[in-house]
């Protein structure tokens, strides 16, 4: 195996391109990657290209309309960022959930949204937000939605000798929470996990409401069926049943599907009858 540790954009674009037809593994923190080799030692890639060196993907920038984050952004600043605690909370919340100190200062963003697990707590919050991915590669760069950047399970959109650059989140005037249920308190895999994103007029009446599930479906799903019949009037214990039709929850080791589909309405149901109408502070 070659280990390679490019600092600059530049020389990580040209290492890709060199080792075009290699088996290459990118490393950012390193607590996804790491952990598999010793079970299948066929996981070892060629070519090991650790990115922790290059600056500009470890950068935050903020305009008035919108939030930039470099990839190599760790879990652990996530959590300490002042603007992303007032103005993306379900980032913050999922970031206090994520993991123990020592994941917490090594996992990055980046790696969360890579991994592409349907399961990974950062990435509901993202796509509540309308996140956008950018690309860089042979052909220049691009941006994609989150939701089309993640394909499947352990898929994404990225082709050969592409990297993402940036993660993009404009910003509203909207709220939002996260929620994690898991078998622990801490240090769990999600069975259910959510991220809502919605304003309330000062009569309490809805403006909008997104919801984005995560741990029910190969990727993130949005619960579109639900929020447009509860939007346009439909009774919540009615309209709930709608989120059968976004969902797919699969039997495995942490829960059954059936109780995915039973914990997530539930949970969803509590939070907007009385939790949402609290302040966000």
């Amino acid at each position: 195996m070659i280990y390679k540790a490019p600092s600059t954009i530049v020389e990580l674009q040209e290492i890709l391109d060199s080792a075009e037809n290699a088996n290459i593994n990118i490393l950012a923190g390193g607590t996804d990657v790491m952990p598999r080799w010793p079970e299948d030692k066929s996981l070892q890639p060629d070519v090991l290209v650790d990115i922790k060196k290059i600056k500009e993907l470890h950068d935050l920038h903020q305009s008035d309309s919108e939030l930039r984050l470099g990839p190599l952004i760790t879990v652990q600043e996530i959590k300490k960022s002042p603007v992303i605690q007032s103005e993306f909370r379900a980032l913050s919340d999922a970031a206090r959930q994520f993991g123990g100190v020592q994941i917490c200062h090594r996992a990055t963003i980046g790696g969360n949204i890579c991994n592409a697990s349907p399961a990974g707590d950062l990435l509901p919050g993202l796509y509540a937000h309308n996140a956008e991915i950018e690309i860089f590669g042979p052909n220049g760069n691009k941006k994609v939605p989150i939701q089309e950047f993640i394909t499947g399970v352990g898929q994404t959109a990225l082709e050969d000798g592409e990297i993402v650059t940036s993660i993009i989140i404009p910003k509203t005037k909207e709220k939002s929470i996260f929620y994690k249920l898991g078998l622990r308190q801490s240090m769990a895999i999600a069975v259910v996990n959510f991220a809502i994103t919605y304003e309330l007029e000062e009569n309490n009446h809805w403006k909008s409401l997104q919801i984005a599930a995560g741990s029910v479906a190969p990727t993130v799903v949005y619960l579109n069926a639900f929020t447009d019949s509860f939007l346009n009037g439909g009774d919540i214990d009615e309209s709930i049943q709608l989120v059968d039709k976004d969902i797919t929850p699969i039997d495995d080791i942490r829960a059954t599907a059936n109780y995915r589909r039973l914990a997530l309405k539930n949970v969803i149901r509590y939070f907007i009858r009385h939790k949402l109408h609290e302040p966000n502070e």
